[in-house]
């Protein structure tokens, strides 16, 4: 029978092909829906043995494209073919319908019906199993044809289920790990076909092998450091660190001061930790897009990753690959096939608790691993019983590591989902240690907060700080901008600007400028007005900084950058001020209040008071209900609603875009990356989206979304892929973006 044409309506015999997938560009090969059907079982086997559920996605890996073996599908496969057409018949009642009726899957064929669309509520699938697209004589008919060409289909195995499934919240979490490995599974089967991805690349390394490089990446870095007087508790920090690999993988808290070495040590626990217990990866999630840029910089050095091996991938993207035409776009999604992940907060636990393919295709890959929350004094309180929840059903089901690493440790563990739950402190005596740093690193702490001054008056003190070196962080990107240009009225050439407006790549050379400014001498006029992006992760070292008022961990956070070297005999100076303008994210209402409540000049007047911090954190969330903390998303989540979870789960308040600009540094003489060339290249080719995405990211900002309502806003925006768009207005090569007033009112 040739290749071109469809088995007779009423053949079953097994002879005649049944097709998965049309034709591969430049290819007669079409895709055997046999062969297909296997490797996607085979590899969600693969996928989901680490958390003893292989046999389970054996099956919806089986299963999941029945549906095509239909004359009905078949024949429409073929008559789109060549074209820009999808076949747009459903195929997924036949697989669920078997996993429901012959296997007793009952809620847990959501996968397999969800495959495309996104998992669903049990209730939408009985629905559509009590309705199916297909008419039944389609149905039995692809069953027929299958049995034909898959005999495990006569007699098929008892499934043995994880002892965990029994329970809603965690078989909830089991379907979304199970959707990953099929989804996952699907879509590199697939890519394979269509010759856009090798079968399978393999972890280059392994992980004995990545923690050799990064021992010896440490041990030069220190080789080639100028020595400082805090060296010895980072060093102190890094072998407790190393001290408590060992012990049993759980939950960690790494207390450890600003400017101890966190980001080196945390990882080196990470690494030390996954050896000595055979997990299989490490995952870094921070919470803003500036630190993940510095980190992944930093563990890259350390861990010698090329552009061949890849062992460190970055991973901040936020397009959304849905959309109308979106197929090559969803399997160029990131499936995290590394063995060093640095990512944001807001990207791991989004794709925890979202329902598409393309969010969730990299989520089985953390089961076995190690997770370093860095900063978690930034997790989002209105989502923190969820985030938790989550968070220990990793732990004890995923043979997941969670460390938490903060020097301001939240107290959490009065909270309903960790009451029961005995973290390991990696640090000894963290009160010791702060008494310690604080001799080698001498502070002061002066508060401008009665009576209040206004931004012209705040840049006014800056100016005139003798030191003429200060950092002065805000809240929001209009006060940082407005600062930035009242400074520069009074210091001109000698101010830098930091915000959200700028792309990675800027923020990254005004950083670089910032860091070689400060080390030379003599001293050269440096005032860097930034918003809260810098406090966590960014190594600067400022002798004054001043900090708009701000819950207490941030304060804290932004005088980690003053003296932070202990260079300075006369200590270092943190200036907290309270603006007249007042602006702040909504999330800082009452944290902000409870920081009145606990500091201030006739209060406490140190915020890194580690007894009054924790009385802080206790006191905030002791006001806060429930329900205020996301008790009713973890409600839903326990009836399997994936769509609410997914609609409510937002670690923003407002929406964003992701618009690429075109940035290039002034002052080097480096060639330009060519930023339009892979607009085009993604474009052309989304199927390799993630390799052009991944070039993009340095050069891509989120813009708030509301600015797409805004019509002269909006005709500055050109579409490339899913939501991303690329910026043609201005571009200020010292604040990044530029809308006008007239812009942001119209």
């Amino acid at each position: 029978m040739d290749a071109g044409e469809v088995a007779p309506r009423d053949s079953d015999d097994g002879e005649c092909p049944l097709w998965a997938h049309s034709r591969a560009n430049g290819s007669d090969r079409r895709h055997l829906l046999e062969d297909h059907l296997r490797s996607v079982a085979w590899w969600s086997w693969q996928f989901a043995e680490p958390f003893s559920a292989e046999q389970v996605a054996y099956w919806l890996g089986l299963t999941h494209d029945f549906g095509k073996a239909a004359e009905v599908w078949q024949r429409r496969l073929l008559e789109v073919e060549g074209t820009d057409e999808r076949v747009r018949t459903d195929h997924r009642a036949v697989g669920t319908r078997f996993l429901v009726e012959q296997l007793g899957f009952d809620a847990f064929a959501l996968p397999v019906y969800g495959h495309h669309g996104g998992l669903d509520h049990p209730g939408a699938m009985e629905n559509f199993l009590g309705f199916p697209p297909l008419e039944a004589v389609h149905e039995e008919q692809a069953l027929r044809r299958l049995r034909a060409r898959l005999p495990e289909l006569d007699a098929p195995t008892a499934v043995t289920w994880p002892p965990y499934a029994s329970d809603l919240l965690d078989g909830e979490l089991l379907t979304r790990m199970l959707f990953s490995a099929l989804v996952d599974a699907d879509h590199l089967d697939t890519q394979v076909h269509f010759g856009k991805r090798r079968e399978h690349v393999a972890a280059p390394v392994t992980m004995t092998h990545l923690l050799d490089r990064f021992e010896a990446g440490r041990k030069a870095k220190l080789e080639g450091k100028t020595s400082s007087p805090v060296d010895p508790l980072r060093g102190e920090v890094y072998d407790a660190c190393v001290a408590a690999a060992p012990l049993k993988p759980g939950f960690f808290k790494l207390a450890a001061p600003t400017g101890l070495g966190k980001t080196i040590s945390s990882a080196g626990f990470a690494l030390h930790h996954a050896v000595a217990h055979e997990l299989r990866r490490v995952v870094v999630a921070v919470p803003f897009i500036s630190i993940t840029e510095q980190n992944a910089k930093v563990y890259r050095g350390l861990l010698r990753s090329t552009p061949r091996d890849s062992v460190v991938l970055e991973h901040h993207s936020s397009v959304a690959l849905e959309g109308p035409g979106s197929r090559w776009q969803r399997l160029a999604a990131e499936n995290w096939d590394a063995p060093f992940i640095v990512t944001t907060t807001v990207q791991l636990l989004h794709s925890l608790h979202d329902r598409r393919p393309w969010a969730m295709r990299k989520l089985h890959r953390l089961a076995r691993s190690v997770i370093v929350l860095d900063e978690i004094q930034a997790l989002p309180v209105h989502l923190l019983i969820p985030i938790l929840a989550m968070l220990r059903q990793l732990v004890e089901h995923f043979g997941v590591t969670v460390v938490l690493a903060s020097a301001t440790q939240p107290e959490f563990w009065d909270l309903p989902p960790l009451r029961e739950v005995q973290p390991a402190e990696i640090l000894p005596d963290p009160a010791d240690l702060q008494r310690r740093l604080r001799a080698l690193r001498p502070m002061r702490y002066r508060w401008e907060v009665s009576p209040r001054r206004s931004l012209k008056q705040v840049a006014a003190m800056v100016a005139a700080e003798p030191t003429r070196q200060v950092l002065t962080v805000v809240n929001t990107v209009d006060h940082a901008r407005t600062v930035y240009d009242l400074l520069n009225q009074e210091r001109p050439g000698a101010v830098r600007h930091l915000s959200t407006r700028m792309c990675p790549a800027h923020r990254h050379d005004v950083l670089a400028d910032v860091e070689a400014t400060l080390k030379r001498e003599p001293a050269e006029p440096l005032y860097l007005v930034s918003t809260q992006l810098i406090e966590a992760g960014v190594d600067l070292d400022f002798p004054v900084v001043y900090r708009a008022m701000s819950p207490a961990e941030s304060i804290l956070q932004a005088a980690g950058r003053a003296n932070r070297e202990g260079l300075r005999a006369e200590g270092g100076l943190v200036v907290i001020f309270d603006p007249v303008e007042q602006a702040m994210p909504p999330s800082y209402g009452l944290p902000v209040a409870e920081t009145r409540r606990h500091f201030g000049p006739t209060k406490q007047p140190e915020p890194d008071n580690l007894a009054t911090l924790a009385d802080y954190s206790r006191g905030y969330y002791a006001v806060l209900p429930d329900e205020a903390m996301g008790a009713e998303l973890l409600a839903a989540r326990t009836s399997w609603d994936f769509p609410t979870v997914a609609r409510d789960f937002r670690m923003i308040d407002e929406d964003t875009v992701p618009v690429v600009v075109r940035y290039r540094n002034p002052h080097s003489s480096d060639p330009p990356d060519p930023i339009d060339d892979w607009l085009q290249q993604l474009r052309r080719d989304p199927a390799r989206g993630h390799v052009w995405l991944r070039r993009l990211q340095p050069y891509t900002i989120s813009l708030p979304k509301n600015q797409l309502a805004k019509p002269r806003v909006a005709a500055l925006l050109r579409s490339v892929i899913g939501d991303l768009h690329e910026w043609t207005g201005d571009y200020d090569p010292n604040t990044g973006i530029v809308i006008s007033a007239k812009e942001e009112n119209t």
